[in-house]
């Protein structure tokens, strides 16, 4: 009880930096209650709303450790919230080592989704509604199966469940459509996140039963690789992507007589059946390319036309366009030309085309529609869908190498 004699000591008279240093102590739920404690004068408030963040962050921590009677509107608000946070993480800055710094933010939402399990809990039907289902897929997609369970029994039995669920999704020829571009989005031009997931979920199954390097030749996984510009090599005003360098790319596809099958026939119980997929006999070959790109302007392509509505206006990220040559294990070059843009969805969209031989005939023509996962530039790469004229289907995963590479390309059949 203090004495008329006794001073009245006010927090605020303590220095600003001490008080900081306190809180940098406290847990973000402690931190919220000492600010109820403070009157905030709102008209000096900064324009990136910090305490509404923090806020928001708390909250959503809060519902994924919760797990049980959770509301759809909470559980998607939550993931909403988990998304922001991957993507406002601060873009790669490499120390004197060239080593980066990594993300708070990404340590942070990595150690909630793991010790919460929140990706791996079932879409119940009151969450089956069509947001909360991208939002979960695009950050399962940003973790790339980096999230397993840690009993390898366990982890073997929820990997292969989700293979043959993958499977069924990439290679269901319904998937690609002329109102989605033939690719991984949706009609509204958004990405389709549950589309990525699946492409991703392919590639990264089918390397881990391939025997050898291939194991160790994957590309770089996990929440921190979607920071901005992670990627090997240099980023300018000018190349913004980092499009200019070394690539290494995944290209998994069926049988062209084992797509029609599973889509039309009645071999196991029926087409599209999940049956196709645990035959011991099905098979998927995979095959790891170099391609090699460097920008050039939209009236330098030669075979590649983008589409009508790619302008290239002067933003800060306006439309890329490049060429290069694509290699594969037998030493045969494929010529190579597409776009980077900003989709309206503001994620990072790659298109390219594949030409083999006569570049006039059409029926030598790959496309590819991808996304980046992350920000721009980021270290995970781009994950999306190849296609031909005629429409056979497959997953494919580009990442951005260093100059001095040397890893070998393989073929698998």
């Amino acid at each position: 009880m203090t004495t008329a004699s006794e001073p009245v000591v006010n927090l605020l008279s303590f220095p600003p930096e001490i008080i900081h240093h306190i809180l940098v102590f406290c847990q973000p739920t402690d931190v919220a209650t000492f600010a109820k404690t403070l009157v905030v004068d709102e008209a000096s408030a900064e324009p990136f709303n910090w305490k509404d963040v923090l806020q928001r962050r708390t909250e959503a921590e809060l519902i994924a450790r919760r797990a049980q009677n959770v509301e759809s509107h909470e559980r998607r608000r939550a993931l909403e919230t988990f998304v922001t946070a991957a993507l406002q993480a601060l873009p790669a800055i490499k120390n004197s080592e060239e080593k980066e710094q990594p993300s708070s933010n990404l340590q942070w939402l990595d150690r909630v989704l793991r010790e919460t399990h929140m990706l791996s809990q079932p879409i119940l039907q009151t969450d089956s509604d069509s947001e909360t289902i991208q939002l979960r897929s695009r950050l399962r997609a940003y973790v790339s199966l980096t999230h397993d369970p840690s009993d390898e029994e366990e982890s073997t039995k929820v990997v292969a469940a989700r293979r043959i669920e993958s499977r069924c999704f990439v290679y269901d020829i319904r998937n690609y459509k002329p109102i989605t571009h033939w690719g991984p989005f949706l009609a509204n031009g958004f990405v389709n996140w549950q589309h990525i997931e699946h492409l991703g979920n392919v590639v990264l199954t089918n390397l881990r039963e391939l025997p050898g390097s291939w194991a160790t030749t994957v590309p770089s996984l996990g929440l921190e690789n979607t920071q901005a510009f992670s990627a090997p090599g240099p980023c300018s005003d000018i190349d913004w992507a980092g499009v200019e360098g070394t690539w290494r790319r995944y290209v998994c596809f069926m049988d062209y007589r084992d797509l029609f099958a599973f889509n039309y026939s009645n071999v196991a119980h029926g087409p599209r059946n999940a049956e196709f997929f645990r035959d011991s006999r099905f098979r998927e070959a995979t095959r790891l390319i170099e391609i090699k790109l460097y920008l050039v302007s939209r009236s330098q392509l030669r075979f590649y036309t983008p589409s009508p509505d790619l302008e290239d206006l002067k933003t800060r990220y306006p439309t890329l366009f490049f060429c290069g040559v694509s290699r594969g294990v037998s030493g045969n070059e494929a010529k190579v030309e597409g776009n980077v843009c900003i989709g309206i969805d503001g994620t990072i969209r790659w298109t390219f085309v594949s030409a083999y031989g006569a570049v006039h005939d059409l029926s030598t023509l790959w496309c590819s529609k991808g996304v980046q996962l992350g920000g721009i530039a980021s270290a995970a790469g781009i994950v999306g869908s190849w296609g031909t004229s005629v429409h056979d289907q497959g997953p494919f995963w580009l990442w951005k190498v260093p100059p001095a590479h040397s890893g070998a390309l393989m073929d698998f059949t």
